[in-house]
Order: C-alpha cells, then structure tokens, then sequence
C-alpha cells in the first residue's frame, strides 16, 4: 500500500503555489482559439479557479502561474480573486520544468519563499480531493518530492507510475529509478498521476537552469539516479478527476456538475428536479433538470433547455431552439439547436 496519509503539521511554513498554464490547448479547439485553457469557462467560474480554490485550501501564498498563449487575457481574468498571484510571462514555451523554474525564481524573490514547499497543480486538472491530508502527508515522510496518484487499473494506458509499499516511487513512464531493477513488479502499485505535485527547494533547485524541460524527466529523474527521497500519495477512493483536455472530457464535467458527481459552486442551488435557475434569469421556454441557467441569461418562449444543459450567464437561448447536453458560454446567443456541442462567441 502507498504510504498511508497524515495530517499536515503546523510546525511548517505555509507552501507557495504553482498552477501550469502556459500550453496552447491545442487538443481543446475551438475553445482555446477564444481564450487560453484555464481560463475556459468551466461552472459558475473558470477552469483555473478550481486550482486556485485548492492551493487557497493549504494556505499557499502567493501563487505564480506561467502564461503564454492569448496571455494578455491573464491581466483581468482573475482580477477578482483575493489571492496574490504573480504572472510569468513566457515568450517561449518553456515546458512543465521551465515553467516551474520560472514560477520558482519569480515567488523565491520574496521574503523566506526560497525555503518553503511547492505546490504545482497542472492548469486542465479538475479534481475535487483535498490536498491539506496530502501535504501533510508529503511532508510527514520527509520526501522531496512527491506526486498525487489516482488508482486506476493495472493494465490501464494511465498507470505509468509505480510506489511501492512504503510510497516511494521506482518509475514515472519511461523514466526508471536505479531501484527498480532489484524490485519483484507484484509489490509495486501503479497510478495515474493526477497533475499536482509537491517539491521541497532541492527538487526545484535541480531543473535546467535553462530551455524547455518537463520536470518528471529532469529534476525527477536525477533525484531517481541520487537516491533521493521521492514519493507518492494517493487521492481518495472515489475522487472526482478529469484531466478538461478535450472538448468531450469538457463536457462531461459539466455533466460531473449537473448530476452531483462534482461541486458545481457558485451555481444556483438546484430544486427538486436539479434545475439550478438564478434569480434573475429569464425563462419564458422549458428547462429539463438537470441543467443550469445562470445570472442574466434568457431562455426565451419555445425554447427547450435540458436534460445536460449549461447556460452561461447572460447567454439568451432563441424562441424554439433546443440545447441538451451542451455548455453555453457567458453572453452567447443560441440561434439554432445545440446538441452534444459548446457554443462559443461568434467570430
């Protein structure tokens, strides 16, 4: 079994934050022709604020995010947020490594941060476990380094890391750690890694110091070869993850926030057949739980809203249209039937 979980001590200094979201989205077009991946609307919010919410959990501060693609988007999106976050602009990408070197150097120039744990969250992992009894537990085994796993079956194209009974990890995809040559394979345990990750300084410290790198196969892969400390902890049995990648995966975690598989906070409590209307919305037409119909938007006489439907707010949806099992975005109007579809701005 993994190494088992501890809560976090107080002994420790609060961590830094890290949220990775300088990738150009490509497999989520349309969507990221209109804004960058974790800004995508996602709920009553957007995508990125699902990670901000959990290092907000473990006290991190302040939160550095790397940003390139659309990344003059970043200087408003999250005015409203009462985190301090700091923004690395990259004019090349400089990959998972790059980008944590870069957050690094940029949060260590402040006071006692260059002594304090990371704690890096991919910018399209959408996940509802806490990550408080997974620090602490991070930090109770002295590790320096130590990723979060999803159990996932043995044979599964996702379980490329292997932790044996004490947590420790052997291999991370195609990276091997020395130790893996004299281990038996049945007493090692396979997860998916779910894009958070803890690092202590010595870890961060040992990426390139320049050019594109991903962590997993640098700084990862030389703490392997030194005999470091490097672990795993598992989330929860029955956590929700998705890593919101493409536009079906995008899609079914609107279904996640519709059918209660995941908090859809901030939207309007459902009543009793899961419609969640805001107060202030106008619904002339049907709307079939569950769906959603947030501030401002109109569903006008006709029309036909639901099962699966997410309307964002100030969206109007036509006279007669029908949308199920679809996300509309904020301020869009729906001119035709949107089925299995996002609808996106025009233009």
């Amino acid at each position: 079994m993994p190494h088992p979980i501890a809560p976090p001590s107080s002994a420790f200094a609060p961590p830094l934050g890290a949220v990775l979201a300088a990738g150009l989205g490509t497999r989520l077009r349309p969507l990221t022709a209109h804004r960058p991946k974790p800004l995508v609307p996602l709920g009553a919010g957007l995508l990125v604020e699902r990670a901000l919410d959990a290092l907000a959990g473990v006290g991190a501060e302040p939160v550095g995010l790397n940003v390139f693609h659309l990344g003059e988007q970043w200087a408003t999106a999250l005015e409203h947020r009462h985190q301090a976050i700091e923004f690395v602009h990259e004019t090349v990408i400089q990959g998972t490594g790059g980008g944590l070197r870069g957050i690094a150097a940029r949060l260590h120039g402040r006071g006692d941060s260059a002594s304090r744990t990371l704690v890096a969250i991919n910018g399209d992992a959408l996940f509802d476990f806490d990550l408080a009894p997974l620090l602490g537990a991070h930090r109770a085994s002295g590790a320096l380094g130590t990723l979060v796993l999803r159990r996932v079956p043995a044979d599964s194209p996702f379980a490329r890391v292997a932790v044996d009974a004490a947590g420790r990890v052997h291999r991370i995809a195609e990276v091997e750690a020395p130790t893996l040559r004299h281990l038996d394979p049945r007493d090692l345990t396979v997860g998916a890694y779910t894009g958070v990750q803890f690092l202590e300084p010595p870890l961060v410290a040992a990426l390139p110091p320049e050019g594109e790198c991903d962590v997993l196969r640098t700084a990862w892969r030389d703490g392997f070869e030194a005999g470091w400390n490097l672990r795993a902890v598992f989330a929860p049995d029955g956590a929700w993850w998705a890593d919101v990648g493409t536009v079906p995966h995008y899609l079914e975690a609107h279904r996640a926030l519709l059918d209660g598989r995941l908090s859809p906070r901030g939207a309007p409590v459902a009543d009793a057949k899961g419609r969640r209307i805001a107060a202030d919305a106008r619904v002339e037409g049907t709307v079939i739980g569950p769906a959603a119909v947030l501030p401002g938007a109109v569903v006008a006489a006709g029309a036909t809203v639901g099962p699966f439907a997410w309307i964002g707010a100030g969206a109007v949806v036509q006279a007669g249209v029908t949308v199920r099992d679809a996300v509309v975005w904020p301020g869009v109007t729906v001119r035709a039937d949107a089925v299995e579809t996002v609808v996106l701005p025009e233009g």
